[in-house]
């Protein structure tokens, strides 16, 4: 046992390596961003992370795209892909400084070749009455029912299910083992005191480009669509409820919940465990901390935090009078 984990962590500690040596002033170039004085012959032959151990006969570049890495960063023998605001944090002559660190990483790491997505559609369950694209990747045991709609250059991955009335755009990704457009949550009582399902006829719509991770589920809406603007990406184990809506270009963190009729704004930022009331409306460009509680509107470009979610200085008040020291007298205030 201890040697296999050994062996797996030398594999991830390995890093990237890319298909042929790139000079750093060829990337810069390309990219972006300032390299220092003295870095224009300086080649890179892979990616790692700051802590990765050296590799014989590689030249290793390094992202430092936060502080805590910092007292690696200055110990590390690696070139460093900085992000802006951190390079006066370490030591000149190894540093590819960038304003957009994170993008020039992911843009360095596509060049490194992957395996293509292959169509098994032949181990699939796809409905006659279902329309799917031809230049869509299907994978193993999805189920597609009658009715629905998989765009051009789709990827649904294993064990998806997509109801019938689900209607996916063009590059559209599914994680594995989400479901798209079951029937959502909705009850009414009845006169004799039990509660009546509510048929749930509106579908779902998936706009272009948008990404679903795995395990997530959208709920049809009830008359109208469900839906996930373009560009939209939500994470792991996110619900959408019925008729509620996710902004184009949203980002939205892994356990989020959406209730029925929410309103997700454009480009909001959604952390991880959030939580929206039905009916509730979200802004543009807002911004949620991890686990707040929506149950309110939040104004475009806010940033709110916390149960019952506020302002994110209001919270912040909140939570360090919640955390004084018993006793301890806070300034103002009389005895």
């Amino acid at each position: 046992m201890t040697n296999r984990r050994e062996a797996a962590t030398k594999r991830s500690s390995a890093g990237a390596v890319l298909p042929a040596p790139v000079p750093l002033h060829e990337l810069a170039a390309t990219l972006g961003g300032m390299l220092d004085p003295g870095l224009e012959d300086a080649v890179v032959s892979r990616v790692a992370p700051i802590d990765a151990e050296a590799s014989e006969g590689t030249t290793t570049l390094a992202p430092l795209l936060s502080r805590r890495y910092l007292e690696a960063a200055r110990a590390s023998d690696a070139f460093l892909l900085v992000d802006g605001p951190l390079a006066s944090l370490v030591p000149a002559g190894k540093r590819w400084i960038h304003p957009r660190a994170a993008y020039a990483l992911t843009c360095v790491l596509e060049r490194v070749p992957q395996p293509a997505p292959v169509d098994a559609r032949a181990l699939a369950r796809i409905d006659p009455l279902a329309n799917v694209d031809p230049t869509a990747i299907i994978c193993p045991f999805a189920v597609v029912f009658a009715g629905a709609e998989i765009g051009p250059h789709c990827r649904i991955e294993p064990h998806v299910v997509v109801y019938g009335g689900v209607s996916l755009g063009a590059r559209v990704v599914v994680g594995a083992s989400s479901v798209l457009g079951r029937p959502g949550f909705g009850w009414a009582a009845s006169p004799a005191g039990g509660v009546v399902r509510v048929p749930q006829l509106g579908g779902v719509i998936i706009e272009d480009d948008v990404e679903i991770g795995p395990l997530c589920t959208i709920d049809a809406g009830t008359l109208g669509p469900t839906v996930i603007g373009r560009g939209a990406k939500l994470d792991a184990h996110v619900h959408v409820g019925h008729n509620a809506a996710v902004g184009a270009g949203a980002l939205v963190a892994a356990q989020s919940g959406f209730a029925g009729s929410s309103r997700i704004g454009a480009g909001a930022l959604v952390g991880g465990q959030v939580g929206v009331a039905d009916h509730c409306e979200v802004g543009a460009g807002a911004r949620l901390a991890a686990k707040a509680g929506v149950i309110g509107d939040v104004p475009a470009g806010a940033v709110f935090g916390g149960y019952p979610a506020v302002d994110k200085a209001r919270w912040l008040r909140a939570t360090a009078r919640h955390l004084e020291e018993p006793g301890r007298k806070r300034k103002g205030r009389s005895e």
